[in-house]
C-alpha cells in the first residue's frame, strides 16, 4: 500500500469528520445563533428589529440582552453580529467611571445616551463562513465577563 496516500486520505478524513462535528455560526445564518444560545440553556427568541433585520432576545443568568444582525442584504445574508445590553437611566455610574471602564476593555463598549440609559455592545464579525462553536463559546465568554463587569461598576 502507498504510504503517502494512505496519510493523505486519513488527514482528509479526519478533517471532514470534524468539520462535520459542528456547524459554524453564521450571521448569515439566524437559526445558528439562535440554536447555539438554545443548546447552551440560555431562553432566547428569533425576531425582527424595526428594520426588518433579524434579531435574537436573550434572557442569561438574570441579565436580558439582545443579538443584533449587521452587513444585511435586505434583511437577509448578514455579516457580524452585536451583543447588546441596556440599562435604565437609575443604575447610576459617573461619566468619569464610565470612562475608565471603557479604558480597561478590550473587546466591548459602553455608553450613555441622551436620556441617560447606558448600552454595553460587543461586535462580532462572522464573514461568510462564519465561526466555529468552539471560537463562538470564547466570544460568549467575553460577553458575560463584559456585562458582570460593567454590572458591577453601576449601583
Amino acid at each position: 500500500m502507498n504510504f503517502p496516500l494512505l496519510s493523505a486520505t486519513a488527514a482528509i478524513a479526519a478533517f471532514l469528520a470534524t468539520g462535520a462535528l459542528a456547524d459554524p455560526i453564521k450571521a448569515s445564518d439566524p437559526q445558528s445563533v439562535l440554536g447555539y444560545f438554545k443548546e447552551i440553556g440560555a431562553p432566547a427568541t428569533l425576531t425582527e428589529d424595526s428594520v426588518g433585520d433579524p434579531l435574537i432576545e436573550i434572557q442569561y443568568y438574570g441579565t436580558t440582552f439582545a443579538v443584533f444582525f449587521y452587513g444585511c442584504d435586505d434583511n437577509k445574508n448578514c455579516n457580524s453580529l452585536q451583543l447588546y445590553a441596556g440599562y435604565t437611566a437609575e443604575n447610576e455610574i459617573s461619566a468619569e467611571d464610565l470612562n475608565s471602564w471603557n479604558a480597561d476593555q478590550r473587546y466591548g463598549r459602553v455608553y450613555q445616551d441622551s436620556d441617560g440609559r447606558k448600552k454595553l455592545e460587543y461586535d462580532i464579525y462572522t464573514g461568510n463562513a462564519g465561526v466555529s462553536s468552539d471560537d463562538f463559546d470564547e466570544m460568549f465568554d467575553i460577553w458575560t465577563e463584559l456585562v458582570k463587569s460593567f454590572e458591577d461598576q453601576l449601583s
